[in-house]
């Protein structure tokens, strides 16, 4: 059976990350503010913005989604996409032999733009690279593919034919709570990585203040290594991977978070949670400072929320692994 991924899954190469990083483009769910996209300076002289992203299969390309979602004036005039397919493992360019994929064409302000009678060829694809014209703003990317033959895409069927208890194990590093992972391996079998994360997404938003709680004990501090509740060596290494931002933080920035920390568990009784993946520490900081003039209830489904953006993360490493 053919099964169609949304294969964006990492940044390799950007022309510019000045406002914001590009890896915002791959975050799950629609961005909240331009803050949540990758927004681009205003160019003086020629040429245009771009971006490469590998994607998690290779594979046949068949819908695109583009969505500058909250940038009304100065989101991009139009963008392309080229491809290229490589199998040793590499990362090209931007001078690498790319092919075109979709045409230069003209974008709306604050819109999702679906096109799939515009993609032209048929070959696999390993990575693309994302122009926008000249600069501008874009909330997200998604790209949708059938996989090749032989390629990570078959990740979904390895995960579908794990024994419960290492489907179980493997669902855990991804959400701490253990009637999400219940739920989710009574789901099983999932046809495509959508209706997996669609799945995920929905019994997370089903489950009790409990759980959510539960959950979030699984992850350590922001800056901190342990987690208060025991996780696998491999979610302490993914743990490790989306806090990277904060170990180059000067110490007085990294005191001040952690003083922001204890301040917000005194006020709301749980750690802070935040997809950290692309953030620096200064970034965490000033979001951990926004939120601390939330009350408890907001607090916690905005928390909740965060949680519900780190297992859909969590879930593609999975499938890919």
């Amino acid at each position: 059976m053919l099964r169609s991924v949304s294969s964006c899954t990492e940044i390799t190469l950007a022309s510019d990350e000045f406002f914001s990083a590009p890896l915002n483009l791959l975050m799950p769910g629609r961005g909240k503010g331009m803050h949540d996209g990758w927004e681009t300076r205003r160019r003086r002289g020629t040429g245009h913005d771009w971006a490469i992203i590998k994607l998690g299969a290779s594979g046949t390309i068949h819908r695109i989604e583009v969505d500058t979602a909250f940038f009304k004036g100065n989101y991009p005039d139009s963008c392309s996409i080229d491809a290229i397919s490589l199998a040793n493992g590499t990362d090209p360019d931007e001078s690498a032999p790319w092919r075109a994929l979709l045409p230069q064409i003209k974008l709306k302000a604050n819109a999702s733009h679906l096109f799939q009678k515009e993609i032209v060829g048929t070959e696999a694809t390993s990575h693309i690279r994302f122009n926008i014209y000249p600069d501008g703003g874009v909330s997200r990317l998604r790209v949708w593919s059938t996989p090749a033959a032989g390629s990570q895409g078959s990740g979904l069927d390895r995960f579908n034919s794990l024994a419960d208890k290492k489907a179980a194990a493997a669902l855990l590093d991804c959400c701490g709570s253990q009637e999400w992972v219940r739920r989710m391996l009574a789901s099983r079998p999932f046809l495509s990585a959508d209706e997996l994360t669609q799945a995920a997404d929905e019994i997370w938003n089903s489950l009790s203040r409990k759980e959510w709680l539960r959950a979030f004990r699984h992850h350590p501090r922001i800056g901190g290594k342990k987690a208060q509740s025991k996780q696998s060596a491999n979610a302490g290494e993914w743990s490790a991977k989306e806090q990277s931002g904060v170990a180059p933080a000067a110490r007085d920035t990294r005191a001040a978070l952690a003083a922001a920390n204890r301040a917000y568990e005194a006020e709301f009784g749980h750690i802070f949670i935040i997809c950290a993946t692309g953030k620096s520490a200064e970034e965490i900081q000033q979001e951990l400072q926004r939120r601390l003039g939330n009350d408890r209830e907001t607090e916690l489904r905005t928390a909740a929320e965060e949680q519900c953006k780190i297992t859909r993360l969590r879930l593609e490493k999975l499938l890919a692994s």
